[in-house]
């Protein structure tokens, strides 16, 4: 009786570990719906490091996320001050004060770095659910920085992504993405994003600082950080729009 003890344990522990493993598009929703908001207002800073030097932009972003993105960026630091972003879902428009003009961003212009860092004007229009044009398979498990995560590989399913393939470590406990590599169609190593620093806010693991490498660029990378952030409050739903842009 004592020997099949045992065995009897490691199937009952195999059958629980079957029952209750999630797959790769399980994981990915949960991580959608953990950044999920309705609206959030934040302040930030940018720091652009390439090579020795760091230049620092500051910022504050206010944005809606329902059937339309919507989003309003100010810069405040004194270099920039007045610059504005403004995205309408797919839309993103950049307003210079000194000259007084609006530019819309397009075509070739979606892959350049938002005031030269290694953030693309693509990376911060992507709104819609990974789920949606990505084919998701779980890969294996790793540790990354002494925590538990699933790894998922992202391959496109359509043509307008930004990325052809991308790999996520994604916390167990939180389901937050704290390591990202993405990928050309050539199979060329594009960007890698670490999460640095995550906060408790309104019941959900959230991450506030965030690094970008971008592979293509020598000795050069972006570190993110947000800072006040409120989750679903009521905004003024005049400040998306070309009419505040200009003022």
């Amino acid at each position: 009786m004592k020997a099949i003890l045992p065995s009897l344990s490691i199937i009952v522990m195999l059958a629980n570990t079957l029952t209750y493993s999630l797959t790769g598009e399980e994981i990915l929703s949960k991580m959608d719906n953990n950044r999920e908001y309705k609206t959030i207002k934040y302040t930030g800073t940018m720091e652009i490091h390439v090579d020795d030097k760091v230049r620092i932009k500051n910022l504050t972003v206010e944005a809606m996320d329902g059937e339309k993105t919507k989003a309003i960026v100010e810069f405040t630091n004194p270099e920039d001050e007045g610059t504005k972003y403004l995205m309408l879902e797919k839309n993103l428009w950049i307003y210079f004060p000194e000259e007084n003009d609006v530019v819309k961003i397009s075509g070739h212009m979606l892959k350049e770095g938002m005031m030269g860092s290694d953030v693309s004007y693509e990376d911060a229009l992507e709104s819609d659910k990974l789920s949606e044009k990505y084919k998701i398979t779980l890969t294996g498990e790793e540790k990354v920085k002494e925590q538990n995560c699933y790894v998922i590989t992202l391959d496109a399913k359509v043509k307008d992504v930004p990325y052809y393939k991308r790999k996520m470590w994604v916390t167990k406990d939180s389901f937050v993405a704290l390591k990202e590599e993405m990928y050309a169609k050539s199979g060329k190593l594009l960007k890698v994003s670490n999460v640095l620093e995550t906060k408790k806010i309104g019941g959900r693991q959230f991450a506030t600082k965030v690094e970008m490498v971008n592979k293509l660029r020598k000795n050069s990378k972006t570190v993110f950080t947000m800072k006040d952030i409120v989750f679903d409050k009521p905004m003024d739903k005049g400040k998306f729009s070309m009419r505040y842009l200009r003022k």
